[in-house]
């Protein structure tokens, strides 16, 4: 039984009931490894103090993912050599005993857990009301929403949990410093909105920039307008689209178009791709599709290549 394949082959519905009893299996299988591949690692990653005068960036942090946001974290710190400032957004599914890991891992850092979040957004997001359903119905608004409310400089960095890094991102940590106002984003393989760029024109007279992921970006605080996402929020077409999770991305390219400042694609290695090899990329995004990746391609490259190159201490 062959775990994974070279490119990853993204999982994809088996169309008999045999043939969904032997993706279960297999994925079964491929858990007891995964498991056994992300505590390895982790038992090796050092922690790092946090240093003064970092740029923020944020995570949306659950507890499937736990694991995998630490390692993702863990891992930036690790190849940077030092502390980044990262802030952690608990969907609501962390317990005490998470919270206490992350803080072990990464000293000094801020975790916000769900109640506190919930109470600070009642009172900040008070003339918000349709914003304010908006973070009740999705969980994935959180990363929209409580990082504009919650951060603290004027450029904002964003990281999903899912995506792991095999060079240090310098342009990617270039790009929360203050003396650029472009506004950067991971490209996808294709745009992932409510629905089509031309519908959504039709609605508002304009298209959203193509092709966002919403998995790691950096932004300009201004640029995350709440008074323009209640607007929209209000909108009949927004409405019909409440339920579907690609709302908070499809408004992250919305404020993208309509912002003053620039758009632009960090560079080719940072894409969203099923393909690409770890060899050749600065990070990969293990999105749904490909998710079992995560570790069996990019903790497995990091464990047998990186360490022969700037090795782990054990």
């Amino acid at each position: 039984m062959k775990l994974i394949a070279s490119p990853l082959l993204p999982l994809i519905s088996a169309p008999t009931i045999s043939g969904r009893i032997s993706l279960r299996i297999l994925n079964e299988v491929r858990n007891v490894f995964r498991r056994q591949l992300r505590h390895e690692i982790l038992s090796r990653l050092p922690a790092y103090e946090l240093k003064e005068n970092q740029s923020e960036i944020h995570m949306l942090i659950c507890k499937r993912d736990f694991e995998m946001a630490i390692i993702t974290a863990a891992q930036l710190n690790h190849l940077g050599k030092k502390g980044h400032s990262f802030t952690f957004h608990d969907d609501g599914t962390l317990d005490d005993q998470m919270e206490e890991t992350i803080s072990r891992h990464f000293p000094g850092t801020l975790v916000v857990r769900r109640k506190v979040a919930d109470f600070v957004a009642s009172q900040k997001l008070f003339a918000y009301p349709n914003i304010l359903e908006f973070r009740k119905k999705h969980v994935m608004a959180l990363k929209l929403i409580d990082t504009a409310i919650w951060s603290q400089n004027n450029r904002i960095g964003y990281l999903d949990s899912d995506v792991l890094f095999f060079r240090y991102p310098e342009e990617y940590i270039q790009s929360l410093k203050t003396d650029t106002s472009t506004n950067y984003f991971n490209q996808d393989i294709a745009d992932a909105y409510i629905s089509g760029t031309d519908n959504i024109k039709n609605e508002l007279g304009f298209s959203p920039v193509s092709r966002i992921n919403a998995g790691l970006w950096t932004m300009n605080k201004k640029d995350l307008n709440l008074d323009q996402i209640e607007r929209w929020l209000q909108h009949p077409f927004f409405k019909k689209h409440q339920s579907d999770y690609r709302l908070e991305q499809t408004f992250m390219a919305l404020l993208a178009k309509i912002s003053k400042a620039e758009t632009a694609y960090f560079s080719k290695e940072y894409d969203v791709s099923f393909e690409k090899n770890p060899v050749e990329s600065i990070c990969k995004h293990y999105v749904g599709k490909i998710r079992y990746g995560y570790e069996l391609e990019g903790i497995k490259y990091l464990m047998h290549n990186e360490v022969s190159k700037n090795p782990y201490p054990a």
